[in-house]
């Protein structure tokens, strides 16, 4: 029976050598270098492979984040592993650093032997809390411009911020929230977010947009200017769907942003008009009321008198009896909205 050169004793298992021995010289895993995870602190993202990214639960990051650091044998065949971490309570902030061991199972076999070997491994590695390039810059007040908003109502506030607290996930943060004289002052850590967001409340507010740049420094590696922006959004009187009365004509308005479009109840046509040039400061109050009659004309209840009276637009608008209507009164003249 031949015995193992090395140490003599056991029964040769491969290339002259005892399982014993064939293993400590061939170990399913070649090499592991530990690990100094950075994980920040501030978006909850760790750097790896040179960029920063996103996870949910630690555990399954910390697998990852090993798995690609173990080599293994190429002279077998990784049937499968697992990976059990153990990582112990911790607080986060700043560089606290917390050191963790993970268990390593591996199961393969090696070329020529039909019996599968299992080994053990553990892995000593740490974590280090630090804060991201972004986050940084964010915890440090850091920012690139302001939106300022003015003559806002809560809806668009709320707005704003709800898509600021999404915008984190872009890396896009809300450094300051500054109360000033007809609104608020935002400072965000990304100018071009700035134009962005303020065109979104155009488009979904209506009222006016206006940009401006200050000069902030001077790189000295590149010798080019930097800017700090500024985007004033300041919110339109009327919304969408509202009712407006110029010469005792009523209009709807469709569409708003810098212009207005707004649709006469009279006659159905589209007007487009700058909010500056509209002249109007007030809009209709628009009543729920139902239908009276439809032959052989309509008719509704005006919500102030009850009494039964006739729209003045009444041209082809279908409507069936009790069916409720939104309307208004102007010059004591009923308009079917």
């Amino acid at each position: 029976m031949d015995k193992c050169s090395n140490c003599g004793k056991n029964k040769v298992f491969l290339e002259g050598l005892c399982k014993k021995c064939y293993n400590e010289k061939n170990p399913l895993v070649v090499s592991f270098k530990p690990v100094k995870i950075l994980v920040c602190f501030g978006c909850k993202k760790y750097f790896l492979k040179g960029k920063w990214t996103r996870f949910s639960k630690t555990e399954d990051m910390v697998k990852k984040v090993l798995q690609d650091r173990i080599i293994f044998n190429e002279k077998a065949d990784i049937s499968s592993f697992k990976i059990q971490t153990i990582i112990p309570k911790h607080s986060i902030g700043h560089n606290v650093k917390v050191d963790f061991r993970a268990v390593l199972t591996v199961f393969g076999v090696y070329k020529g032997v039909s019996k599968p070997i299992k080994e053990e491994y553990e892995l000593k590695s740490r974590i280090i809390y630090i804060l991201c390039p972004k986050c940084s810059k964010f915890k440090s007040g850091y920012f690139e411009g302001i939106l300022q908003l003015r003559n806002v109502d809560e809806d668009v506030i709320n707005y704003a911020l709800e898509k600021l607290k999404q915008s984190e996930k872009r890396g896009i943060f809300l450094s300051k929230k500054k109360k000033v004289k007809n609104g608020f002052d935002l400072y965000l850590t990304k100018k071009g977010y700035i134009h962005e967001l303020a065109q979104e409340l155009l488009k979904k507010f209506g009222g006016e947009k206006k940009a401006s740049r200050k000069l902030f420094s001077r790189n000295k590696q590149t010798s080019r200017d930097i800017y700090r922006v500024n985007v004033l959004f300041r919110q339109s009187k009327f919304r969408k769907g509202d009712v407006i009365s110029i010469d005792g004509e009523p209009f709807k308005v469709s569409d708003i942003t810098s212009r207005i479009k707004i649709k006469s109840l009279k006659t159905g046509n589209i007007n487009t008009v700058f909010l500056k040039d509209l002249g109007v400061n007030s809009t209709e109050e628009i009543k729920e009321t139902v239908v009276s009659s439809v032959f052989p004309d309509i008719k509704v209840i005006n919500p102030y008198t009850f009494q039964q009276e006739k729209p003045m637009n009444p041209k082809n608008i279908k409507a069936e009896i009790n069916q409720k209507v939104n309307v208004v009164v102007v010059d004591e003249r009923i308009w079917i909205v």
